[in-house]
């Protein structure tokens, strides 16, 4: 019992991991190379995961022709007993589920750049903050949607494997998967003289406009790109949870974020993912663990704050660039020109 419990919590921590690292990517492209200060991020997760519920359980529904809706108990009931008899059709929804999860998400943080634009740097983050509390307010109150009970029973990609370590361990590899190629877009992206223009607009968006550079388009190009990531977490954070409700997407889920970018490094997509491995393990070795231990006056939930509020402060203390630092970019013509340089002093 206790492998299988330790076992449990590293398949839960993992994809916890590569949910968050994402999130911390596409928060990082923002903050840390663009300088686009969003303190709305949990909406664009929040439009993933919406995308994936929705679009999974009516499309059941529909091809089984139940007429319920998902959030009923009628359709709920015909959801567990429909939605594991075609891997086919759940894998297949689960594909485009983050197509559209993507997609959505992408265009509305592009759309979003206008109004955002018109208001100014200085209201940025408030304005983006404003519009994550409209949309949970709205998620809160659209019946088709749930309402405040969210929806559930949601098919998993993989629920027709019966045994749920299988099943939970083989979709963790499945968010690992889309966390490294993620990581591995942002590293061509920053390391591209597109993100050598990301660093100027961020240094000095004035000397950035004077050099005939369009600021705006960049901004927006790189928030439809991060959105677009956020959608893809939300996406597969729905997925693994089975059930969604608009609680999960309060505005403190987007200053978790901002720790774990603060934690591991701004400008460092490295840093991003050792931020999310630390405050991810802190986060689900309190829910693993304070249960057992009979604690009744601090909740896991307090103590996780505290904890994390203290690993900050520290961090700012000792490591005011994150535990891993902003490195040079490296362009390809750099790496040519350094090349060439360790050539010449070799012949030298």
């Amino acid at each position: 019992m206790i492998g299988f419990n330790v076992l449990g919590f590293l398949i839960s921590w993992a994809t916890f991991l590569g949910i968050y690292s994402i999130l911390s990517i596409s928060l990082n492209l923002e903050v840390g190379f663009t300088g686009i200060v969003n303190f709305g991020k949990v909406a664009f997760y929040a439009i993933g995961a919406y995308i994936a519920a929705t679009v999974s359980t009516y499309t059941i529904l529909m091809l089984y022709n139940i007429r319920a809706a998902p959030y009923t108990t009628e359709g709920i009931i015909a959801l567990g007993k429909y939605e594991y008899l075609n891997p086919f059709l759940d894998a297949g929804l689960f594909l485009l589920a983050i197509v559209l999860g993507f997609a959505i998400s992408g265009i509305v943080g592009y759309l979003l750049t206008y109004p955002v634009l018109r208001v100014g740097p200085e209201f940025v983050g408030m304005t983006l903050l404003a519009f994550g509390e409209l949309l949970r307010i709205f998620f809160q109150n659209y019946q088709p949607a749930g309402g405040s009970k969210g929806l559930m029973s949601i098919p998993h990609p993989l629920g027709w494997l019966r045994t749920p370590l299988i099943k939970d361990g083989l979709y963790t590899l499945i968010v690992l998967g889309f966390l490294v190629l993620i990581y591995l877009y942002s590293q061509k992206l920053v390391n591209s003289p597109f993100g050598r223009l990301l660093k100027a607009v961020r240094d000095d968006e004035v000397a950035a406009l004077c050099l005939g550079k369009h600021v705006p388009r960049v901004k927006a190009t790189i928030l439809f790109i991060s959105s677009g990531f956020a959608g893809i977490a939300g996406v597969l954070m729905a997925f693994y949870l089975s059930a969604i409700n608009p609680n999960m997407f309060m505005a403190v889920v987007t200053f978790n974020i901002w720790g774990m970018v603060i934690l591991g490094g701004m400008a460092n997509n490295l840093g991003a993912i050792v931020g999310a491995a630390i405050l991810t393990f802190i986060d689900r070795a309190l829910t693993f663990v304070t249960p057992n231990l009979g604690i009744t006056i601090i909740t896991p939930d307090y103590i996780r704050w505290m904890s994390i509020g203290l690993l900050i402060t520290l961090v700012l203390l000792f490591w005011p660039r994150g535990m891993v630092p902003e490195k040079p970019v490296e362009t390809p013509p750099l790496k040519l020109i350094k090349k060439r340089g360790d050539r010449n002093e070799h012949n030298a």
